[in-house]
């Protein structure tokens, strides 16, 4: 790739893998999502800047299309780029690369800029628009973030989790990654440890904080090309939190 916004590389820990010594996807979006906050460090749009002006990044939509998942003690580099912003959205691409310089992972999401304050969306600045903007196409060219739909009639397995300190962030509410952990959690054992993952989509509709009470609602498709793993995470009052789809092959 020739051109890029930033760029890091780091070395696959112990505690990032599981039993198959390959990076857990919660690591993963951890990761990516370090790289994107450094991202708007070295721009000048650090963590303390943002928060002094009651301003901030929402995420709702994540899409990663996976060749394979990082090893046990290997060197990656994660490259990350805004493909573009307008008005209150901005989305933010990026690559993952082996040591050969192959990429491994492809990723896209997608950001709403927050009023603070109001908890409502706002307007991206144009200096900031004109700063994060790299003139790059996507790496997933032609996403629409669409996620697969529920079918109300189809058989779940269901079970409930009470948020806890761990489970937040500075804010008080559920880190986004938090969610990705729970769908993971109920991918059935012969999918997880026998089969490889291929494609993340996540899409976050409302928040929960400590104390709340959510509810998995987990559905196992057989698909042409694998296994489609569709978790539903609901309130207690059955209103949608996040929805996670993930392809298993």
């Amino acid at each position: 790739m020739k051109q890029f916004g930033y760029e890091e590389s780091l070395k696959i820990s112990y505690f990032q893998i599981d039993g198959n010594m390959v990076m857990t996807p919660a690591a993963l979006f951890s990761d990516l999502q370090e790289v994107a906050i450094n991202h708007s460090d070295a721009l000048g749009y650090t963590v303390d800047y943002l928060s002094g002006k009651q301003l901030g990044w929402a995420i709702i939509n994540w899409h990663l299309q996976v060749e394979r998942m990082p090893k046990l003690g290997e060197k990656i580099t994660i490259q990350t780029w805004s493909e573009k912003c307008r008005r209150m959205q901005a989305i933010r691409c990026f690559y993952v690369l082996d040591e050969k310089e192959d990429i491994i992972i492809k990723g896209t999401s997608r950001w709403i800029f927050m009023d603070l304050e109001k908890r409502k969306p706002t307007n991206i600045p144009d200096e900031m628009t004109a700063r994060y903007h790299s003139g790059q196409e996507s790496a997933i060219p032609g996403e629409k973030f669409i996620m697969p739909k529920e079918n109300v009639n189809e058989r779940a397995s269901i079970r409930s989790l009470l948020i806890t300190r761990r489970d937040t962030d500075t804010n008080g509410h559920a880190n986004n990654v938090k969610y990705l952990e729970w769908a993971m959690d109920d991918v059935p054992d012969e999918i997880y440890d026998e089969m490889q993952l291929a494609d993340v989509r996540i899409v976050y509709r409302k928040e929960c904080v400590r104390g709340d009470e959510v509810v998995m609602k987990t559905y196992i498709h057989d698909m042409e090309d694998g296994k489609e793993v569709l978790t539903f995470i609901t309130d207690k009052g059955q209103m949608v939190l996040a929805e996670v789809a993930t392809l298993w092959q």
